[in-house]
């Protein structure tokens, strides 16, 4: 027979989860205000179960940033994040500019991305997860679908990376619409176990990010941007 503190754990545990750690996961890094302040990628409408937005601020000016955020993505530079675990527990579904891991360097070849343009998260063969690029503004924003980074510039040459997600869900997206039950029970799925996993992916890609932008020569991220917009001159030889 099971006792009766034990019986109650899990509810307890369960509502403890709700109250104080998703809200902290949801929010992790943004003030009360980065929260609710209107971004780019607000406008597009979508089906979703949560809106959460999570910040962090780097100590390299927007220009030194914006250069490794807009190369991220499948067949890309990758995330930044924990690449094992892309590895591991989604095995042949990331690939890498570089290789086996996320990009170490910027690649120039990688800077050139117009609104219209795909990024994906993962893909299999023919198969592809992603959404294409809706909102790029050099240095300040890029919206994946409704996935918005956003650079504010502060004061010393810091910038503060906004990052806000419109979540729909992973399993309740699979579930019918029809279905009301189907789409609650994969709701609460999504919110115990995909939400944390996510949660922990995503931070890890923002303190990569910071990580990389930090450490990464000012000249060099000048260079690589600079000669991505560089047009080439009115009757130039082509490659």
């Amino acid at each position: 027979m099971v006792k009766r503190p034990l019986r109650f754990a899990v509810p307890i545990a369960l509502i403890g989860y709700d109250l104080l750690v998703r809200p902290w996961m949801l929010g992790w890094g943004a003030t009360k205000a980065e929260q609710h302040v209107p971004l780019p990628g607000d406008e597009i409408v979508q089906d979703v179960m949560s809106h959460h937005t999570r910040a962090v601020t780097i100590d390299a000016p927007p220009a030194a940033v914006w250069p490794w955020l807009v190369q991220i993505g499948d067949h890309r530079a990758g995330f930044y994040s924990y690449d094992w675990v892309e590895r591991c527990v989604f095995p042949g579904t990331v690939h890498y500019a570089e290789g086996r891991g996320s990009a170490t360097r910027i690649h120039p070849e990688l800077q050139g991305l117009r609104v219209g343009d795909r990024i994906d998260t993962g893909s299999v063969g023919r198969l592809r997860i992603g959404s294409p690029v809706t909102v790029l503004e050099p240095e300040r924003a890029l919206v994946i679908g409704t996935w918005a980074f956003v650079l504010q510039p502060l004061d010393g040459g810091r910038t503060r990376l906004l990052v806000r997600e419109r979540d729909a869900g992973w399993l309740r997206l699979a579930a019918p619409r029809r279905s009301g039950l189907l789409r609650a029970l994969g709701g609460a799925v999504d919110v115990v176990v995909g939400e944390p996993l996510h949660f922990a992916m995503v931070r890890g890609m923002m303190l990569g990010l910071k990580q990389r932008a930090e450490s990464s020569p000012p000249n060099r991220t000048s260079d690589a941007t600079s000669h991505a917009r560089s047009p080439e001159p009115a009757g130039a030889p082509g490659p």
